[in-house]
């Protein structure tokens, strides 16, 4: 008597929660994923510790039609301009040319060479600490002529770079400025070779998708920019790279479905965010969530799937994707969960099984 007093009133709690919620826009989807495309320097580890400090890691990218998705155009590089003895800036071939400064640039006297920045067919103008690694844009002496190098370095190392090969680093007018054009280049990702197979720096699942060969000394794992070809590199090598985030919580704390339940919400009392029990979509969203949950203590982790009345349905509002799920499952087994070995399938389980579970906030 008492656990169908619990259930109904649980059952209640979901009316009153779904009501509130509305509609879902997106069958299933409450995960956010967001990139973000770094554009100076580092090797592959420190690319890895920056994105793991700020971010979440480095990206995950499941398939070729998810590596076309993102936008990697925008570079930076090293151009002839810095601030001179004075602490004025000044190009280093003596002439006055006009500077086309993005919003708010320039003024930082911390910052004392410049790069120019490219997106599309906007260019623009930035200042910068000098020790940052970004690409070099060298010039033919008395000409036009631009190249970007594919190596990342200083402004001093570029400076130096170009003299190498008989250029110097590049001075415009703001006319001029239209040499600057789309480059080809790698970035990090966080694919690498780990105990002897390529893994993903997310949960270090092993990759079934791209089949990259090993090559001697390249154990990292780069995307270009423009054509979205997976390349193994150097992890010495210092180029951009690509971090991810998400909204996912993965509390490590052992309770029932219901507890769980209650334990999300309350994440959000002190919070402008609200949080629930997480919701996931079949394919490369639920392949996201394993790799999410591989530091989980326990073997599964409670989802936001539940069996009420006569189906199951997500406790946010959203549609079930998940077409195996059994129609009519056993007494007690009404809660769904996510197995860090199924990277395709929500078990039913008993609600009163003490699992880790996934938050959201919204």
């Amino acid at each position: 008597m008492m656990s169908i007093l619990i259930t109904l009133m649980t059952f209640l709690r979901f009316l009153l929660f779904l009501s509130a919620v509305g509609t879902a826009a997106e069958p299933g989807s409450a995960l956010s994923v967001e990139h973000k495309h770094m554009k100076f320097g580092h090797n592959w580890k420190d690319a890895q510790k920056f994105c793991r400090k700020n971010y979440l890691d480095l990206a995950t990218i499941y398939n070729q039609e998810h590596a076309n998705s993102p936008f990697l155009l925008e570079y930076k590089a090293w151009i002839g301009l810095h601030r001179g003895k004075q602490n004025d800036w000044e190009w280093i071939d003596g002439r006055d040319y006009e500077i086309k400064w993005a919003s708010n640039e320039g003024k930082n006297n911390g910052e004392k060479c410049a790069v120019l920045g490219y997106r599309y067919n906007n260019r623009k103008i930035y200042s910068r600490d000098c020790e940052m690694k970004s690409f070099a844009a060298c010039q033919i002496i008395n000409s036009s002529s631009t190249t970007i190098t594919q190596e990342m370095m200083s402004w001093s190392e570029a400076k130096e770079h170009c003299m190498k090969i008989s250029q110097e680093l590049a001075t415009f007018t703001e006319e001029e400025m239209t040499v600057f054009s789309q480059q080809d280049f790698p970035i990090w990702i966080g694919l690498h070779r780990h105990d002897s197979s390529w893994k993903w720096s997310s949960g270090l699942q092993e990759d079934k998708y791209w089949k990259l060969e090993p090559s001697d000394n390249k154990d990292c794992v780069t995307i270009t920019s423009v054509t979205k070809r997976l390349a193994v590199e150097n992890c010495q090598t210092l180029h951009p790279f690509f971090c991810m985030n998400d909204n996912v919580i993965l509390v490590k704390e052992k309770k029932s479905w219901e507890e769980a339940f209650e334990h999300c919400r309350g994440l959000g009392l002190n919070s402008n965010l609200r949080f629930n029990l997480l919701s996931v979509k079949p394919g490369d969203e639920h392949k996201y969530v394993v790799n999410r949950v591989t530091e989980a203590d326990t073997e599964e982790v409670w989802t936001g799937l539940r069996f009420l009345g006569d189906e199951w349905l997500w406790i946010n509002g959203k549609d079930v994707s998940y077409t195996d799920l059994l129609k009519c499952p056993p007494l007690g087994r009404h809660c769904g969960a996510i197995s860090k070995n199924d990277r395709s399938n929500v078990a039913a389980r008993d609600c009163l099984e003490r699992k880790n579970f996934l938050c959201y906030s919204y």
